[in-house]
């Protein structure tokens, strides 16, 4: 049953980003949030880096959909969430909270289920449904 587990975590957030990254690239006005929450911020290159923001995840995140290059995929969408969440995330949490409570709601945050994700694939590996374990299979022959 585990094979089918990392099948479905390793396609649903793969297509997650995916869908999320094509979205910013190709949807009139997609980008322009990004930009936003970049300058806020204060992202050095906001305009430039909503669009790398944006093209990794389209691109990581169709690449682990299809379990191709899995790990690379998984690193440079854990370094993104990463950001995201030191970056914006973490600024959304109230103030005052106890430091039970803080780590509460740090937990709660997407971006560290994300990240928690991204780990988890990259130590266990793609799966046996994946084109790396096909392309390993066939070259280790």
């Amino acid at each position: 049953m585990e094979q089918y587990a990392i099948l479905l975590v390793r396609v649903s957030i793969g297509l997650f980003f995916a869908i999320s990254g094509a979205n910013k690239l190709f949807v009139a006005g997609g980008v322009k949030p990004v930009y936003e929450t970049l300058v806020q911020s204060k992202v050095p290159f906001p305009h430039q880096m909503a669009y790398f923001v944006s093209g990794v995840e389209f691109v990581a995140g169709s690449l682990l959909t299809l379990g191709f290059l899995s790990s690379p995929a998984c690193v440079a969408l854990l370094i993104d969430m990463i950001v995201a969440t030191l970056t914006s995330a973490v600024s959304t949490l109230p103030n005052g909270l106890s430091p039970l409570n803080w780590l509460d709601d740090f937990l709660y945050l997407p971006e560290v289920l994300y990240v928690l994700f991204f780990i988890w694939l990259i130590c266990s590996g793609p799966g046996k449904f994946s084109v790396d374990y096909w392309l390993a299979d066939r070259l280790l022959r």
